[in-house]
């Protein structure tokens, strides 16, 4: 058992080629307001490798759980726009536990170093896993509270 359960989902996450007009068709299809979508450089742990990317991430003041736009970026976990869910985002008190026990289970850590508390986890079948612990989600919480609105 990973320890997660539905009630602890934060975010589902999205890619999208252009993250303002997906920003745009969500806003008038589901009515939700967006926080950040703003370019800023990134350090990064992708497959075991540093890199720093820029990235254009937006999340919805609605939720939890909320909604999060990831612009596309080549030769990353976010090359292509998705076709439904890029990926499920899960808050755990313990995220390192959880990373470790879903490493255990088979799932490959694809973003994140070793024993860190977020990572991204991706199972044999292709489904990726976020799994958050608390400063992270407070931080996303506090983007969402605070930035300015777009969309």
């Amino acid at each position: 058992m990973t320890g997660l359960h539905p009630g602890q989902l934060f975010h589902i996450g999205i890619t999208a080629v252009d993250i303002d007009q997906a920003m745009a068709e969500l806003s008038a299809q589901l009515g939700v307001t967006w926080r950040a979508g703003k370019p800023r450089v990134m350090d990064l742990v992708l497959h075991g490798e540093a890199r720093q990317a820029e990235m254009r991430i937006a999340h919805t003041v609605e939720g939890p759980p909320h909604l999060e736009l990831i612009q596309c970026i080549p030769d990353s976990p976010w090359a292509e726009a998705s076709k439904g869910v890029h990926h499920l985002c899960y808050f755990s008190e313990d995220s390192v536990a959880v990373g470790l026990a879903l490493e255990a289970a088979g799932h490959r850590r694809i973003l994140g170093r070793p024993g860190a508390e977020t990572g991204y986890f991706q199972s044999a079948s292709g489904v990726i896993v976020e799994v958050i612990g608390r400063a992270t989600r407070d931080y996303l919480a506090r983007i969402a509270a605070s930035a300015p609105r777009e969309g």
